[in-house]
């Protein structure tokens, strides 16, 4: 039969997140921001009773769950709409209130659902990108792009993968701005951020907001949700939802945890006050890169992802990639208990940290000459008005932390600390260099300084690898691929007493084309 399906349909692909194997997989599921602990048993109960009422060939009703979740959410009942899952809820937002050829915005990258509704219905999507650098809600980019062929705009809160927040001001902003377009705010994680735009909406009847079940109640399987929006809204909505999408096993669960909420407020308080600063604190301690996060998973980009994922899968535990744009190469962690969160700490560190450290590239880099200009009639940089960074510096760090190289400064400072050479005169370049390099998100992994004079004949000047001695030895440096750089003699006998490379650069020269004229960077 020749497919009859829309032409927009058929260029779709369809939303199939990774859940084969998954409910047989032996492990912890911190890939899909589950609750990562059963809810209590008297959902269950309640799922029992129902059943035992011998009731299933009569069609359900939703009455009381909309009086509780009105209750819960305070609004009145008739502001409040029951869903199979938010999913449906936002499906029903963007069929009821856009049309073919309608723009729509949605902050990217966020969740997958919002561009399968809109390409659905056929809308025109604009991206305004989250920044590799700047993970916060894009509010300038959002505003630019809001004109008046916008009919709705598209807020996850917090967003789903990043984790950021976006403040209720913004939203006012975007609602204020757009008052002829519907403004959706996802709120699906509620529960952990405590951050709502519910209380907005009497001023700002244009804002609807979607949550769920399936996070903090652990209702997943089960799919329901709903909708909190103006009474006007909700009664267009309620003509696009079919009158019994919503079955009763789902509403007599649900109902049940609204009754009784300590037990998800106990979960809750364990994910976001005990589990969340445990990982967060993992990750500092040891320079994984993550984004600061609001919901109950955290986004974090280590060295090598899919060796990362591929080990704690092998080890037990799933976490989801998130190869999308701006952030490229990262993975979704899900935070559970802390009893969870210690078995994944432990699993991180011994089995992939300890690897990780054996085959970790370093680069040993040279101060005056290398990377600040050295005037040739003193060997001191000792003022801030006297700093210069070399060109090609900047390009030449980047592209070693590009390449996965740990940045180390090794620097012999003659004097330092005496009359003639006071310490601070040292230190005011010292960090405002540090401080530019910083803002181009370059950071040196240690920054070794010999202050002695050579007649102190110490085993931390350069030559003497003293500095490094217990940094080399904690971390078992791939010496094959580790270099030092520098400019002078002394340098290069350096790199020959740790047993690595050196790569050689005149004084003051374009450091990013030392590097390519040496063949690191190709």
């Amino acid at each position: 039969m020749k497919n009859k399906a829309l032409l927009r349909i058929k260029k779709l692909k369809a939303y199939n997140p990774p859940l084969n194997g998954r409910s047989r997989f032996d492990g912890l599921l911190l890939d899909f921001n589950e609750r990562t602990k059963k809810p209590t048993n008297k959902a269950l109960k309640a799922i029992q009773e129902f059943l035992q009422q011998n009731r299933l060939q009569t069609y359900p009703e939703y009455g009381l769950l909309e009086k509780k979740l009105a209750n819960y959410t305070e609004v009145n009942t008739n502001q409040i709409l029951v869903t199979n899952g938010s999913d449906q809820g936002i499906d029903l937002i963007f069929r009821t209130f856009t049309d073919r050829e309608d723009k729509v915005i949605i902050p990217t990258p966020s969740f997958p659902m919002f561009y399968q509704s809109a390409k659905i219905v056929g809308n025109k999507i604009a991206y305004p990108l989250y920044k590799n650098t700047d993970p916060s809600f894009p509010i300038t980019e959002v505003i630019k792009a809001i004109d008046k062929f916008v009919k709705l705009i598209v807020i996850c809160n917090p967003n789903n993968p990043t984790g950021t927040l976006v403040s209720l001001n913004d939203i006012k902003k975007i609602a204020s701005k757009a008052k002829d377009a519907i403004v959706l705010v996802d709120e699906a994680y509620f529960e952990f951020s405590k951050v709502s735009a519910v209380s907005l909406i009497k001023k700002y009847p244009n804002i609807i907001v979607t949550r769920t079940f399936s996070k903090a109640f652990g209702l997943a399987s089960l799919r329901i949700g709903y909708v909190i929006a103006s009474k006007e809204c909700i009664q267009e909505l309620r003509k696009v939802r079919g009158p019994y999408d919503i079955n009763m096993i789902a509403y007599s669960a649900a109902s049940s945890l609204l009754d009784d909420k300590k037990d998800t407020e106990k979960y809750v308080e364990e994910v976001m006050k005990k589990s969340k600063p445990m990982i967060e604190k993992f990750f500092i301690k040891n320079g994984i890169p993550f984004y600061s996060s609001s919901a109950n998973f955290i986004l974090f980009k280590p060295k090598d992802s899919k060796f990362v994922e591929r080990t704690l899968y092998e080890k037990g535990i799933l976490v989801r990639s998130q190869d999308k744009p701006t952030i490229e190469n990262t993975l979704r962690l899900t935070i559970g208990t802390v009893d969870q969160m210690k078995k994944f700490i432990e699993i991180y560190d011994n089995c992939i940290i300890k690897k990780l450290k054996i085959n970790e590239k370093y680069a040993f880099i040279d101060r005056d000459g290398t990377l600040i200009f050295e005037p040739q009639d003193t060997y001191q940089i000792d003022s801030v008005k006297k700093l210069k960074i070399l060109d090609g510096v900047i390009e030449g760090l980047k592209e070693l932390k590009k390449q996965d190289y740990q940045l180390v400064m090794v620097t012999n400072q003659d004097g330092m600390g005496t009359p003639s050479f006071p310490k601070n005169n040292f230190q005011e370049p010292q960090e405002e260099m540090l401080k530019i390099l910083e803002k181009k998100n370059i950071k040196f992994k240690k920054v070794f300084i010999c202050p002695h004079l050579p007649s102190a004949n110490c085993d931390c000047r350069k030559p003497k690898t003293g500095l490094v001695k217990e940094l080399i030895a904690a971390n078992e440096i791939n010496k094959d691929k580790s270099f030092v750089c520098g400019d002078r003699p002394s340098d290069e006998l350096f790199a020959k007493n740790i047993g690595i490379k050196f790569v050689q650069m005149k004084t003051n020269e374009n450091f990013y084309q030392a590097l390519i004229r040496k063949g690191v960077i190709v």
